[in-house]
């Protein structure tokens, strides 16, 4: 049986106005767009946002407790949905317990391995991960998704020329999705960096406009300003709807891995913040978000231990 950690080390940041205050601290050198000394941009809470999913959890907590003649696999099914819901609002160590039972009742779940392998990452337990996605694999060859998290749990182990191969595959799997792309550059820059640009370059001309990450990969191309972005952002989603606030979450993240990768680290710590504000949990960006934010301050921590003063 698959061993994984349970010890889900997560950053939680203080909400609202305080939130706010706290950054205004670090904005002074961005340059427009998103992020200014006297402006962040944030989409509007909707608190009714989740109701529907709130909904389904109680009914489907309620067929769990009653339902007395379901099968193992009709039980496996409901505990890996409402493990489904509640990842989507957040609360992972109740999907994590959700997706253990579903696996306890039934072995053969390549989309709870891969859920499995993803919480692993995000715990640092690089091999546990890298298990639970090849045991997706093993069950369902054509699971893509399982490759881009492969390739994720590769790039942060440094093994950039494995991450190379399933990000490739994954790209290889839907030339126009510009999240592909991003990822396959990203990965570039850390082990053949003078051919990173001029790849993205060429990928770029596939790329559909239906996706949000296709003006972000124009930006990383120094087609578009930040400010460029945030106009084209406003024009992609309405400003007051939940679309936008996943515009948004999508764009920090990707503008603090701009900023992580050209040495600005305070700053990327401020986007990645930024990313997480809007609490789209369930997108791979607003996780990651989470998952740089605690490697930044476990490396912070290092530094003070190792008597380094940091440098910006």
């Amino acid at each position: 049986m698959l061993q994984l950690k349970k010890s889900f080390h997560f950053v939680v940041f203080l909400p609202g106005f305080i939130f706010i205050f706290l950054l205004s601290g670090c904005m002074n050198s961005f340059e427009g767009g998103f992020v200014t000394k006297n402006k962040v941009v944030l989409a509007e809470q909707h608190p009714n946002t989740h109701f529907d999913q709130e909904v389904m959890v109680v009914r489907i907590s309620q067929v769990l407790l009653i339902g007395r003649q379901l099968s193992r696999a009709e039980r496996a099914n409901l505990h890996f949905e409402r493990g489904v819901l509640y990842d989507s609002l957040g609360l992972w160590a109740l999907a994590h317990y959700d997706f253990m039972q579903a696996l306890t009742l039934q072995k053969k779940l390549p989309e709870v391995y891969n859920y499995l392998g993803l919480y692993a990452l995000m715990d640092e337990d690089y091999e546990g991960a890298l298990e639970a996605f090849n045991t997706v694999l093993e069950l369902d060859p054509t699971y893509e998704y399982t490759l881009l998290n492969r390739g994720l749990n590769f790039y942060y182990m440094g093994r950039y020329n494995l991450a190379q191969q399933d990000f490739l595959a994954f790209y290889q799997a839907n030339k126009t999705d510009p999240y592909r792309v991003l990822w396959l550059y990203l990965n570039e820059l850390k082990f053949k960096p003078n051919e990173a640009k001029q790849n993205l370059a060429q990928r770029a001309e596939t790329l559909s406009a239906d996706y949000w990450g296709t003006y972000i990969v124009q930006y990383y191309l120094d087609k578009l300003s930040v400010t460029d972005l945030l106009d084209k952002a406003k024009s992609f989603a309405e400003p007051q709807s939940p679309q936008y606030a996943e515009v948004l979450t999508e764009s920090y993240y990707y503008l603090a891995k701009q900023k992580l990768n050209s040495g600005h680290i305070d700053e990327a710590e401020t986007l990645f913040k930024l990313a997480t504000a809007n609490q789209v949990y369930n997108f791979v960006e607003y996780r990651f978000a989470l998952f740089e934010l605690g490697k930044l301050k476990n490396d912070g921590e290092l530094t003070e231990q190792s008597g380094v003063k940091r440098v910006e």
